[in-house]
This record gives structure tokens, sequence and C-alpha cells, in this order.
């Protein structure tokens, strides 16, 4: 055997550990890790100190599903037999798998390599995160931002409460947060700064988009004058904050009239929100918990009062204007739902629902009326449906994160909904008694729907935290698009003490 090859060795540490304060956990590389935390860095200990010039990036990879490379930070450590990899800019993603491979190309000071490259599978925890908390070091306690939403002339100031006392700097880096796009980050302070009386001021604007853009924050925060004791791409740090903002080119709800006062603030509603434990599906994973912050940024109407956020507050009771003809139009490629235009106007104007919202809700629900429970339900494995006959639900109706289309189908099955019609006036009617115009909750907007601020908590319609928010684009398109000029628009907004 050859002494030279097996003479370099390796350990991954598994804890949680910090550049300064090292607490090293041997593993074995051949068990995969579940439920890692999305902020993991991972600690790589050689038996002898290594060749600086092959601790790179290039040898130590952390690569997804797909086999397409995470851009990750990977350092030597100070005693030059520790490796520190770091994490990829605010975080893995939830729920997602990884491997940490550390390759032949990684060397010892005297050239000895290992006998083969070492792989290390992990999984991240379905749970979102607003940043890094290692001890010791200086931490982000709370941020709010100066404009709320901030517009496309201004430049956003982030009013700052931290550990550390005075002596630490911040570095902000944000990206547009769109879903699936890659993040694309932004130097906002162009360095590190000290704070003036607590707030950090970017030197950038920012575009709003078409309808308004989502950013994601990144907070540094730094001891001043010392170098950071983690890393990532973007730059050294002690620890990081993850907030969210939306920047519009312009205000568009200002009639007082619109307002509701409640006597409850934002952040005990938020903390209530986070007790229920909503997810945040923003690509295709359902059972993501959302963070703290995520939920803020959905609840708080200031993040929406220009003209397409606005309509998570439209009432949603119904108004004469939309035509039979006009909605097939609109229905026509629409799968299951072709020609059902004067159904879905009966079913609204019976139940006093908007037009709108009651087909806006549907196509959101069924994929545009492609997904499972629009065409029959669930089938057993021989091709059958599972209860005989088909059965139709087009808004979600019982379907639980658990299992959406099985849930689903028995909830249409024990309504008794085993025609198109039946689906689309027995959800309208459901969803008028429980919710639209139920006399206890009066959840009349999409907005009341998802997060009920009479009583936060309780009787909500959707777990997701973008709920009201993805409704927007098709009850936008129902108004503008289906002839409905007719149709009176009031808004109701609340406003939170």
């Amino acid at each position: 055997m050859n002494k030279r090859i097996k003479t370099l060795l390796l350990t991954i540490a598994f804890s949680f550990t910090i550049f300064q304060f090292k607490v090293n956990a041997a593993t074995s590389l051949n068990t995969p890790r579940i439920n890692i935390d999305s902020n993991k860095e991972w600690t790589v200990k050689f038996n002898n100190t290594l060749n600086a010039s092959t601790v790179n990036s290039s040898n130590i990879t952390v690569v997804d599903e797909d086999n397409n490379n995470i851009p990750v930070s990977v350092t030597l450590g100070k005693d030059e037999t520790t490796v520190f990899v770091s994490p990829k800019v605010s975080g893995y993603d939830p729920g997602e798998n990884y491997y940490l491979i550390v390759g032949k190309g990684v060397k010892s000071a005297l050239n000895q390599e290992l006998t083969s490259p070492v792989k290390l599978k992990f999984t991240i925890g379905n749970k979102y995160s607003d940043g890094t908390s290692y001890s010791d070091l200086p931490n982000i306690v709370s941020n709010k931002f100066k404009y709320q939403p901030l517009l496309s002339s201004q430049k956003q100031g982030f009013i700052l409460s931290s550990t550390g006392g005075q002596d630490v700097q911040y570095r902000i880096f944000v990206t547009a947060n769109n879903p699936s796009d890659k993040e694309d980050f932004q130097d906002m302070t162009g360095g590190y700064i000290s704070s003036k009386n607590g707030e950090i001021t970017c030197n950038k604007t920012l575009s709003a988009g078409t309808e308004g853009q989502k950013y994601k924050a990144i907070i540094y925060i730094k001891r001043a004058g010392t170098e950071g004791a983690h890393r990532d791409i973007n730059t050294d740090y002690d620890n990081y904050f993850v907030d969210y903002f939306r920047c519009v080119d312009k205000l568009d709800v200002q009639d007082s009239s619109y307002y509701k006062d409640y006597d409850i603030s934002l952040l005990d509603i938020a903390d209530t929100q986070l007790k229920t434990a909503p997810v945040f599906v923003e690509t295709n994973a359902f059972n993501n918990s959302a963070s703290s912050n995520q939920i803020k940024y959905y609840l708080d109407p200031d993040n929406f009062l220009d003209g397409y956020g606005k309509y998570q507050f439209l009432k949603l009771n119904y108004s004469d204007g939309i035509t039979a003809d006009s909605l097939n139009t609109f229905l026509q490629d629409k799968g299951i739902f072709k020609d059902c235009g004067q159904t879905f106007i009966d079913a609204a104007k019976d139940n006093n629902i908007s037009v709108s919202y009651l087909v806006s809700h549907a196509m959101l629900e069924t994929g545009n009326g492609t997904s499972i429970l629009a065409n029959g339900g669930t089938k057993d494995s021989n091709g059958n449906y599972i209860y005989g006959k088909p059965v139709y639900n087009f808004f979600g109706i019982g379907a639980v994160d658990s299992d959406p289309n099985g849930a689903g189908t028995k909830k249409a099955y024990d309504e008794g909904w085993f025609t198109i019609k039946d689906g689309i006036e027995g959800g309208a009617s459901w969803i008028a008694s429980k919710y639209i115009n139920n006399p206890t909750y009066k959840q009349d907007t999409v907005y009341k729907m998802r997060w009920n601020p009479d009583k936060p908590g309780e009787h909500e319609y959707a777990t997701d935290i973008s709920w009201a928010y993805k409704q927007i684009s098709n009850i936008m398109n129902g108004i503008e698009s289906l002839s409905s000029s007719g149709e009176t628009l009031n808004f109701e907004i609340p406003r939170y003490k």
C-alpha cells in the first residue's frame, strides 16, 4: 500500500463551530446528516498541516442534488489543519439536499493527498432563517425600515438594534427576491460603516420593477477594526440578519376612508402568527416554516400601498359588471373551466362574492384548471376514482398541507360536489358562509381571509404567508380583462397601532 497517500486523513465537525472558539466533533462520513440548520458552517479537520494553496473552493465544494455548485466560502484555520466551509449568502435553502465534497486536490504541506474524494450528504431542515446567532459575537437584535414601502426615488434606511455596544460596524447587501431567480446581491453601503444614531442609510436607489419589487436584505455586523469570524462570498462577518422590504414607483392608496384601525400592534400579530407555524411557499415546497421577518413582510399592509399590492385589500362582495361572454373568453384556455362563465357569475351573485375574486381563487388553487382536484380528484393504482366517481374541489377547501389531493378529494365527496357546477357553486357557498359573509368573522378581503386581524391566528384560510399576495394577479386580470368597467371597487386596509 502507498503509505504516502494513506497518511492524510480528515474528519468533519457536525457541531456548529465558531472560528475562534472551535469545538470539534468527528462524525462518520458514511451517514447522511438530516435537519441541518440553514446557516450550518462545516469544520473539516485534517491530521496534518495543509498546503494553503490547495485549500480553495475548487478543491472543497458543496453541490446540490443536480450537481450544481453552491457558492460557499472555504477558509483555512489558524492552526492550518482545519478548514471552514461557510454557507452560501443568507444560508442554504430549507428542505434541500446538499453534498460537501473534499477533493483529492487538497494536500498536506508535504504534498500528501487523500486516497479518494470524500463526500458528505446533508439535508437542511424545513425552516427559513432570519440570520445567524453565533454566541459571544455582536448580533443584530432587530431592524426597522425607514421607508415602507420604499419609493424608487428613495435610499432605504435601516434602523438597527444590536449587541456589542457602539464598537460595531455594518455592511448591507440586497437582492431582488424572486422565486427561482439567481440571487444577485448589490453592496448598498460600499463596505463596512458605522451607524449614525442607530441608522444605516444605503448609498443607492433601487428599481421597483413593473408591479413593485420585493427585496431581500442581508445586514452584516462585525466588531470594528477586526476581521469577521465568518465569511461568505460577499464579505467577512460576525453575524448577519435577513430582512425584506418592497420598492414601488408610487403610492396609490391615500383615501382615508379605506383604512380601518385595529387596537393591536403589527409585532403582536406577527408573534401570534409565528406560533401557528405558517409556511412560505416560495417555489415547489409546501412545508417550509416561515421565518419571523418573512411573516412581517407579508403581514404589514404598509408594504402594499401601491396600485398592485392594494388588491389584497379589495372588498370581495358582489358587484355587477362582468358578462358571461367576457368571462368565457377569459376561461377559453383554462382547462376544465372552459365555457363556465355563467356558472361562475350565478354562483358569485347567489353568494354575494366578487366574480373577479371567485374566478381568481379558482385559477390559483387549480393551476388554471389543470390540477388533480379540478379534474375528478385522486385515483387508485388502477386509475379508478377512489370514491367511484369524479368529484370537484376548485378552491382547495380541506386540502391540508400533509395530503392536499387526498384530503381535498374527500372534502369534495363529503360535500357532494360531483359535477363542475357543483364544485363552483358549492365552493362559492362554502367560502361565502365560512369567510366573506360569515357574521362572526366577516373576512371580506383576501388579506383578512389570510391574516384575520380581528382574531389573529384563528380561522385563517391558508397556511402560506404569501397566499393573499398571490391572489392579486388573477384578481387584477379579472378586473382589467373581463369588461368589468361597471364593477365598483372598494378597499379596506388595516392600520395597526
